[in-house]
C-alpha cells in the first residue's frame, strides 16, 4: 500500500525506530581512529573498520584520541532528523592499541627510510624559471599555484601534467608522471594537491609514488594538503610545502631572486665602469696639468732669454753708435728678426703643447663624436676582436647604446 508522508514524518519516525531499537544502544563499537576533530568542548571521530566508517560524537569531553589509534567506544547510535545523518554518540572509550593502518604506514615509512629516500634529496636550484605541476587539472590546488606564482614572478612557465589526485589508480598515475618529467629540461617538479581528509591523501602515501618522488633526479616540491597534514611524499621530496599556495610562493621567491641578481649585477658593473672613467680622467687631468706648467716654465725662460738678448743688443748699439749709424741700423734690424723669429719658434711649440693637452682630454674625444666600444664587458681596440653578429656597447659622452656588427673590414 502506498504511503503519503512529508520529510518530517520520515524523520519522525526513523528517530523513534532508532529510539526503540535495544540492539543499538549500550553498545561497545571498537575499530581504528581516522579522523578526530574538536568544536567547543566536544570531540568528533570518524572510525573506521576496513572500507566502513561511521561519525562518532562526544559531547562536553575533548578526548585525547590521535589518528591511528585502535579504540573501543560504549553508546548508542542516533538517528538526528535535522541532517537525517546517523552517529554515534559515545560516553566513554578504551585504548586498544595501534591501528591496522597506521600500522601499515608507520611500516611502509621505516622500510623507505632504510633505503635512504629521506636523506640527500635533489634541492631547487637558486634560481627557478619553469616548474611542471603533477596535478589534476580541475582543481583548486593548481589555480591557487598559478595564482600565486603569477602574481609576483608572471614570466615563470608552469607546465601542468594533468592527473587524477584519488581514488583508484591516482598513485600510479602521478607516479608514472614524475618519471616521465624526470629527463625534461625544467627547474623543479610540484607534486601538488588541496585539502581533503585521510582518506582523500592516501594515494599520497602509496609506496610507488614515494618511490618515484625518491627517485628523481629532478627536485620535487610536495604541496599535499593543509600545512598539518603529511605523508610519505613530503618525506621523500627534496622541498615540503605545507600547501599548493605555499609551493608557489617558494617558486616565486626563487624567480625574483634572478631578476633581483641581475639588476645588483648591472649597478654593480655601472659602478665599476664609472669609477674605472674616473680614474682615468683624474690621471688625465694631471698630465695636463702637468704639461701646461711645463709649457709655462718654458715660456717664461724663453721670454727672459730673449729679453736679455735684446737687453745686450741695445747695449752693443749703443758702443757702436760713434762708429755709425748705418752699421748700428743693420745691425738693430737682424738682432729684431732673429728674436721675433726666435719668439715664433717658441710660440709655435706653446700652441703645440696646448694642443696636445687638449688632445690628451677624453671628452674632447667623445663630444667630437667618438665612442668608446666594448664587447663583452671589454673594451675593444681592434676589429680583430669582433666578428658579424656580435653584440657591442657603445659610451657616448651622454650615454650608451647597444649595437650589433654586421661587417668587418680589416
Amino acid at each position: 500500500m502506498n504511503r503519503a508522508m512529508t520529510v518530517t514524518q520520515l524523520s519522525d519516525y526513523l528517530k523513534c525506530v532508532f529510539d526503540d531499537e535495544e540492539l543499538l544502544h549500550d553498545v561497545t563499537l571498537s575499530g581504528e581512529v581516522y579522523e578526530v576533530s574538536y568544536s567547543d568542548r566536544h570531540t568528533f571521530v570518524v572510525l573506521a573498520d576496513g572500507d566502513c566508517s561511521v561519525r562518532c560524537v562526544h559531547f562536553s569531553s575533548r578526548d585525547r584520541l590521535e589518528k591511528g589509534m585502535k579504540v573501543a567506544l560504549r553508546g548508542s547510535v542516533r538517528f538526528y532528523g535535522k541532517r537525517n545523518s546517523v552517529s554515534f554518540a559515545y560516553d566513554e572509550f578504551y585504548l586498544c592499541g595501534e591501528g591496522a593502518k597506521n600500522a601499515r604506514l608507520v611500516e611502509l615509512k621505516n622500510k623507505l627510510a632504510a633505503r635512504g629516500y629521506f636523506e640527500n634529496r635533489p634541492q631547487l636550484p637558486e634560481y627557478i624559471l619553469s616548474v611542471a605541476a603533477v596535478t589534476s587539472p580541475d582543481g583548486a590546488a593548481i589555480r591557487d599555484l598559478i595564482r600565486v606564482v603569477g602574481d609576483r614572478a608572471p614570466f615563470v612557465k608552469i607546465r601542468v601534467y594533468p592527473v587524477k589526485v584519488q581514488g583508484d589508480g591516482a598513485a600510479a598515475q602521478m607516479a608514472a608522471a614524475v618519471r616521465a618529467l624526470d629527463g625534461a629540461k625544467i627547474d623543479a617538479i610540484v607534486l601538488c594537491r588541496g585539502g581533503g581528509s585521510d582518506e582523500d591523501l592516501d594515494a599520497f602515501n602509496d609506496e610507488t609514488l614515494a618511490t618515484a618522488v625518491a627517485e628523481s633526479r629532478l627536485p620535487v616540491i610536495s604541496a599535499v594538503g593543509h600545512e598539518v597534514d603529511y605523508t610519505l611524499c613530503d618525506c621523500c621530496a627534496g622541498t615540503r610545502a605545507g600547501t599548493p599556495s605555499i609551493a608557489g610562493g617558494i617558486i616565486a621567491e626563487r624567480a625574483v631572486a634572478l631578476v633581483d641578481d641581475i639588476v645588483l649585477a648591472a649597478q654593480r658593473c655601472r659602478a665599476a665602469l664609472s669609477a674605472k672613467y674616473e680614474r682615468r680622467r683624474t690621471e688625465v687631468r694631471y698630465l695636463a696639468t702637468e704639461v701646461a706648467h711645463a709649457a709655462a716654465t718654458g715660456a717664461e725662460r724663453y721670454r727672459r732669454s730673449i729679453e736679455s738678448l735684446s737687453r745686450r743688443a741695445a747695449f752693443a748699439a749703443e758702443r757702436k753708435l760713434a762708429a755709425g749709424k748705418e752699421p748700428l741700423m743693420y745691425t738693430a734690424r737682424r738682432l729684431g728678426s732673429a728674436a721675433q723669429a726666435m719668439t715664433a719658434k717658441k710660440r709655435l711649440r706653446l700652441d703645440k703643447l696646448s694642443a696636445l693637452v687638449g688632445a690628451l682630454d677624453p671628452h674632447k674625444l667623445i663630444d667630437g663624436g667618438y665612442a668608446a666600444v666594448y664587447s663583452g664587458g671589454r673594451p675593444v681596440r681592434s676589429v680583430k676582436a669582433l666578428a658579424a653578429g656580435d653584440e657591442i656597447k657603445l659610451v657616448f659622452a651622454d650615454g650608451t647604446a647597444t649595437a650589433k656588427v654586421s661587417k668587418t673590414e680589416r
